[in-house]
């Protein structure tokens, strides 16, 4: 193998030297535009993955998260950094004596498709019935002798501009580097380990499963020395899972031990890590694909990055990161000396404090790192929820599920605005694959005679669904009846930044559903006339409530009448550009002429 030292200089020359946006971004186009991979839907054998000619230039690092020490495993959701490729994703702790890696898929969820309705008409909202997203398993890197007491000059960072985490540190004058990253080419998270100046690593990867699983290790038939360690399992609801970890070592030894691993004397250490479930998003299989056997695929993909060297695999991951995250920058000023050395804890209290000055690099790297987040943990899997990609436990408030009142809305706005188009389809895909058994729930059950917020006139058509969805079909707490009219808006957003008749004729089901939705719900009342004085006739929302406002059973909430105004008006116009329905789309014309808005 080559040596080491050269690989780290060689990548640090290509991460760090001088910039050539034009060469850039000609990498990136070409690289865009060849690689079908870039889709990976859901965990599925993917293509072979086609290589960047060339390293990738960059110029320092404009925006950086950075820390003086390891983040602490009790408070890891709040310190730890998070590295994900929208499908696959790890908050990492940075320790070296022994850092954590918890590991989350995007489709790793409790739950039933089957609904359940309490005493109130309302949705059971349980993790036996409901769900939640949970873990997907935990993995520990322990090196011997480099606790914090014997380390120097620690530094913990997360580089938004090139995406990936580095953590750096001395030990007896020698330099050592961590460099982690979940690549979305490679569909796999690696952690390399590499140092200049003659050192090596002995310690142990250890596999720990979330639900009762028991890895097991094994030695692994490579050119170099190896071992792997890997579970699957079954949750209760029949979704299959599993997790491989590998180890390919520079030089010394990688031998199975137990339920992981230990390596000796390396001079340096590639792990790769790969997971997934069978999940797949079509009602009509069950949302779990029996052809999938995620242990096989995970140990493929595994062994099929760990061919590559550590360089070009992180160069693979930069140049594919890149390509999204270089389509917007921000420059909101210059930050002073004494900002800039402090790291970012440190800064965000300087910036809170009463009266502080503005530190607009500080800024500008908040907005980047939405950006980051947006791209590591929405491409082309399911949406972001309450808590995007990362968990620290299996027990997350909300379920960490999908909110309709608002919070899917709100992790959707950024997309368009911030130059990252693509990481709104999981967004539409999602709402897309929930479409028939949103329907089907609502016409059996939004008239339950228990349900407050009923349509009255016992009309039903469309479909609404509940203010916590899960990834099988099923509402959980309660009914949010204009939740489908604020999902239908964030749609037809994208489309107007977007406009393609391709995409617009595919979310053309979801509008006019819900179209229907309200036209079955409206009800007619009589109001004075504010211009006039006279009586007139208007349109209302039925029983219904504001979320995080209130009332709970009020007719005609704002809230309401202003989105289904919205609704009204993207489905006219939806059905005029595509040419379809244009009968139905006059009716609405009618029904919105009539509702009632703010005077």
């Amino acid at each position: 193998m080559a040596n080491d030292e050269d690989r780290q200089n060689v990548l640090n020359e290509s991460l760090v030297g001088p910039t050539d946006r034009r060469r850039f971004l000609q990498l990136t186009g070409a690289l865009v535009t060849a690689l079908p991979w870039l889709a990976l839907p859901r965990f599925l054998e993917g293509k072979p993955v086609r290589r960047p000619a060339s390293l990738m230039p960059a110029g320092p690092a404009r925006h950086t998260l950075w820390y003086g020490s390891a983040a602490q495993e009790s408070n890891l959701l709040r310190e730890g950094l998070p590295v994900g490729n929208g499908r696959i994703g790890a908050l990492v702790g940075g320790d070296p004596a022994s850092t954590c890696l918890y590991l989350t898929d995007a489709s790793m969820w409790l739950g039933k498709r089957d609904v359940v309705l309490g005493t109130d008409g309302q949705f059971d909202y349980s993790t036996e019935h409901f769900g939640s997203l949970v873990m997907l398993a935990k993995v520990y890197l322990s090196v011997e002798g480099h606790e914090a007491a014997h380390v120097t000059d620690y530094r913990r960072e997360l580089n938004l501009d090139q995406g990936y985490m580095r953590v750096s540190y001395r030990k007896d004058g020698i330099a050592y580097t961590w460099n982690i990253f979940a690549s979305h080419p490679d569909d796999a998270i690696a952690i390399h380990l590499s140092q200049t100046g003659g050192g090596g690593f002995s310690g142990s990867v250890a596999l720990h499963g979330m639900h009762g699983d028991t890895p097991r290790a094994e030695a692994v038939r490579w050119p170099a020395p190896a071992a792997a360690t890997r579970f699957e399992g079954t949750l209760e609801n029949g979704l299959k899972y599993a997790t491989n970890v590998m180890a390919v070592a520079g030089s010394g030894s990688v031998a199975a031990d137990g339920q992981g691993f230990r390596f000796t004397r390396c001079d340096s250490l590639t792990v790769i890590v790969c997971g997934g479930t069978n999940y797949t998003p079509d009602a009509a299989k069950g949302y779990m694909d029996p052809s999938v056997a995620p242990l096989a695929l995970a140990i493929r993909k595994s062994e099929a990055a760990a061919r590559v060297s550590p360089e070009v695999l992180l160069n693979t991951h930069v140049a594919d990161y890149r390509a999204l995250f270089d389509t917007m920058r921000v420059d909101f000023g210059t930050s002073s000396k004494a900002q800039r050395a402090m790291d970012t804890w440190a800064r965000l209290q300087a910036r809170a404090a009463p009266g502080s000055p503005a530190d607009p690099e500080l800024e500008a790297t908040y907005l980047q790192y939405g950006r980051y987040l947006t791209i590591t943990g929405s491409r082309d899997s399911l949406p972001t929820g309450l808590q995007g990609l990362w968990l620290d436990s299996n027990v997350s408030p909300w379920m960490a599920d999908y909110h309709s009142d608002i919070n899917i809305q709100m992790n959707y706005w950024l997309p368009d605005r911030a130059g990252l188009p693509s990481c709104f389809e999981p967004f539409t895909s999602y709402c897309l694959s929930q479409l028939d058994d949103w329907t089907d729930v609502t016409r059996k059950h939004f008239n339950d005679p228990r349900n407050v917020f009923r349509n009255s006139s016992g009309k039903i058509a469309g479909w609404t669904m509940g203010i916590s969805t899960n990834i099988y079909g099923a509402g959980g707490w309660r009914w949010p009846p204009a939740g489908n009219a604020w999902l239908c808006n964030n749609l037809w957003q994208h489309y107007q930044y977007n406009p393609s008749k391709a995409y617009l004729a595919r979310i053309y089901p979801l509008l006019k559903g819900a179209a229907e939705f309200w036209e079955s719900r409206l009800l007619t009342t009589s109001v004075k006339d504010p211009a006039t004085g006279s009586m007139r006739e208007v349109l209302v929302d039925d029983a219904d409530w504001s979320p995080e406002q209130g009332p709970l059973d009020a007719k005609g909430i704002t809230y309401a009448q202003e989105l289904v105004w919205d609704l009204f008006e993207n489905y006219r116009q939806a059905s005029s550009l595509l040419g379809r329905d244009t009968g139905y789309a006059a009716k609405i014309g009618e029904l919105q002429a009539r509702l009632y808005l703010p005077q």
